[in-house]
């Protein structure tokens, strides 16, 4: 743990060492990521007076760059996290989320999902079923599954580099081989096939009788920061009304990326909601 004589001295010039201390703040702030950290552990953790600590977090609030909670915790302000080009948070992707994927849900009847990557798996943060009396449930909230295996979790894979799907697949064997349908070099063919079309069809691949079908979520930068899918049982995501389901899907996905951004989705043609098989 560092200490207060670990940063530069002068404590109320403006100077360097004002930097310094107000750095080393947003980085314990970020440190603790969405649980917040209150004052007093702030200031133990980078050694900062309480008082100095409480002043630094004052301009910082002020600033916009931290923001303190009802609960007296103070986490990173998620415009400037933003604005940084880092990664939206969970809650703010499921915020984003969940109104459209329920009102997808609602006209699809099936089961839609979000995830996003958590290390070399693929983490479901939301989950949304409907109403049609057989669901394809093999995955809920919290539960993982290896990079590439999923709907979703084959588009969080299929644009990274191909060093880095390279690595992934070489570090997850063991676990993609409790797949029998992912092998490396299927894996492989349904990355290119889904960069291709732009989403990922996986029919009877991860469950037999199952179907998926994934969207990639992207931040401003163009950086692929989750995913949503779609999955059913029997043929309800396949033939004319699996092409009906991925329209809605691809709209929603713009949707969710429009509500990220703060604007209202770019115009596209929406699928007719009276064309359902």
């Amino acid at each position: 743990m560092s200490s207060e004589t670990d940063i530069p001295q002068d404590e109320d010039g403006p100077g360097p060492s004002s930097i310094a201390r107000a750095l080393a703040l947003l980085r314990a702030v970020a440190r603790h990521g969405d649980a917040g950290r209150r004052l007093s552990d702030l200031a133990r953790e980078t050694g900062l007076h309480k008082a100095t600590a409480a002043r630094l977090l004052n301009t910082l609030t002020e600033e916009g760059a931290v923001q303190r909670g009802d609960d007296k915790r103070y986490r990173m302000a998620g415009g400037l996290l933003h604005a940084l080009g880092l990664p939206h948070t969970v809650p703010q992707l499921r915020v984003a989320a969940r109104p459209v994927l329920a009102a997808l849900i609602d006209r699809l009847e099936d089961v839609a999902l979000l995830s996003v990557r958590s290390g070399h798996d693929s983490l479901c943060i939301d989950r949304h079923v409907g109403r049609f009396p057989l669901q394809a449930l093999s995955l809920d909230v919290g539960r993982r599954r290896p990079m590439s295996v999923g709907a979703g979790s084959m588009c969080l894979f299929a644009w990274l580099s191909a060093e880095e799907r390279r690595a992934i697949l070489d570090e997850l064997t063991d676990a993609i081989g409790c797949f029998p349908n992912a092998t490396p070099t299927r894996l492989d063919s349904l990355a290119a096939e889904t960069r291709g079309q732009g989403y990922s069809y996986l029919p009877d691949f991860v469950v037999p009788g199952m179907t998926g079908i994934g969207a990639p979520v992207r931040d401003t930068s163009g950086q692929v920061v989750a995913a949503v899918s779609i999955a059913a049982v029997g043929e309800r995501l396949k033939g004319e009304r699996g092409q009906w389901a991925t329209g809605h899907l691809l709209a929603a996905r713009d949707e969710i990326e429009a509500r990220l951004r703060g604007e209202p989705p770019a115009a596209r043609p929406q699928p007719d909601p009276n064309e359902e098989i």
